[in-house]
């Protein structure tokens, strides 16, 4: 697994919390940190598609990001901390034939196409990231600090 340096995320944190405090955190982590984690991890959709194996192309169509505050069952999953605010999913639809692609069967080896997507581009998406929340949370405070 790779490893990946970040800095600048205590500032980060700082400013959050001042967000939340001032405005809510539903209401900043809703029009702040879901949208960009979403878009951030929507570069990763094309690559994923480009590395798919494409039969009918139902499977790589179905290919998507979702991004949401973590539920009750997103909770159970290994990856998800109990301090995530935000989580961001990149899926194909469920069905045998996207699972039997990506992790394989016992008659077929896998061929991975999700995970080799996000090992191998995390720091394009740390970088948009970084940049989409930068522009965000700028735009959210001028527009809520016009607004009081």
């Amino acid at each position: 697994m790779s490893t990946v340096e970040t800095e600048g995320f205590k500032e980060f944190e700082q400013l959050l919390i001042k967000i939340s405090n001032e405005f809510g955190y539903r209401e900043s982590t809703r029009n702040v940190l879901t949208p960009s984690v979403k878009e951030a991890m929507s570069a990763l959709v094309p690559i994923s598609k480009a590395i798919a194996r494409r039969n009918t192309g139902r499977m790589q169509d179905s290919i998507r990001v979702d991004a949401r505050i973590p539920n009750a069952k997103d909770k159970l999953s290994s990856y998800v901390k109990p301090d995530d605010a935000v989580i961001a999913v990149l899926s194909a639809k469920q069905s045998a034939v996207s699972l039997g692609e990506e992790f394989g069967t016992a008659k077929k080896a896998g061929h991975p196409f999700l995970r080799p997507a996000l090992e191998q581009n995390q720091s394009l998406v740390l970088r948009r990231l970084s940049a989409l929340l930068a522009f965000r949370l700028n735009a959210y405070t001028t527009r809520k600090l016009k607004g009081k």
